[in-house]
């Protein structure tokens, strides 16, 4: 039987600590991703697919500094080179992720209106959106209720990829 005094307490646990400071490096990141988002697609009119890459591009170099510098501090001494390599391909495949669900969401949304779209012209759609040849607007509750569905996905891919490949620690030899 478990002694519930060897137990660590959640609030205590490395782990849960590490998640939280990663949690926060990426609200400031969501920040930034969304102002961008919305500033660029409904201040500059840009294209939604080129709106949500470029939010997403420019809030990794914040989530790049903060989590090197405190959420994974003890990695520091690794290769900056290595892990920012590392780094952008975790975020390349949660860039992916994170166009595929809001450009989904928007497609659903155009779909939902009435459109006409079957499942061919959803990926053709899809590529179309997400290729900027197709310049539409959704409505802002829309674009930011997909911009937190695709953040609730992205983070958890993120954190484990960064944790365990990009941030791990390599004990000096």
């Amino acid at each position: 039987m478990d002694n519930p005094k060897s137990k660590t307490p959640l609030h205590k646990s490395p782990a849960a600590r590490q998640f939280v400071k990663f949690c926060i490096v990426g609200l400031s990141s969501t920040v930034i991703n969304f102002g961008f988002v919305n500033g660029l697609d409904y201040g500059l009119h840009w294209a939604l697919g080129i709106s949500v890459a470029a939010g997403f591009i420019i809030s990794v170099f914040n989530s790049f500094f903060w989590n090197r510098r405190w959420t994974f501090s003890q990695s520091r001494g690794n290769s900056v080179a290595n892990q920012s390599v590392l780094f952008v391909i975790v975020n390349i495949v949660g860039l992916f992720l994170n166009s595929t669900i809001v450009v989904g969401i928007a497609v659903l949304y155009e779909r939902s209106k009435g459109a006409a779209v079957n499942g061919n012209d959803l990926l053709s759609m899809f590529g179309a959106i997400l290729m900027s040849q197709h310049n539409f607007h959704v409505p802002k509750p829309v674009l930011n209720g997909a911009l937190l569905v695709a953040t609730g996905v992205v983070v958890f891919w993120n954190y484990f990829a960064n944790r365990f490949w990009t941030f791990r620690h390599i004990p000096p030899k």
